[in-house]
């Protein structure tokens, strides 16, 4: 049998989902080889394996999706007139510290 320790986060959906209870939580679980990770969304005790390929090709599937503000509420205009989703920048900002 062979042992391992995997890296896990965890954040609490309230302060992300406008329809988040306190405590509804979101796992990221990166896979001991390190080719991807496993997600649990506690809501509806969801789970999700990817790669970071899948991960890659699930961006490229939401386009601009995420940066438009009639489809994401969470997007926010700069001083500079730039657009972008608050919550993909928080995401992408956690995957970042997972790799």
């Amino acid at each position: 049998m062979q042992e391992s320790q995997r890296t896990s986060r965890l954040v609490e959906l309230k302060d992300y989902n406008i329809n988040g209870h306190g405590n509804d939580f979101l796992e990221v679980t990166q896979w001991s080889n390190g080719e991807g990770f496993d997600v649990h969304l506690s809501r509806g005790h969801q789970w999700m394996s990817m790669t970071w390929e899948e991960l890659t090709a699930l961006h490229a599937a939401l386009g601009d999706w995420i940066e438009r503000d009639d489809i994401c509420p969470h997007i926010v205009t700069t001083d500079e007139g730039t657009s972008y989703c608050k919550l993909a920048q928080q995401t992408a900002d956690l995957l970042a510290r997972l790799q």
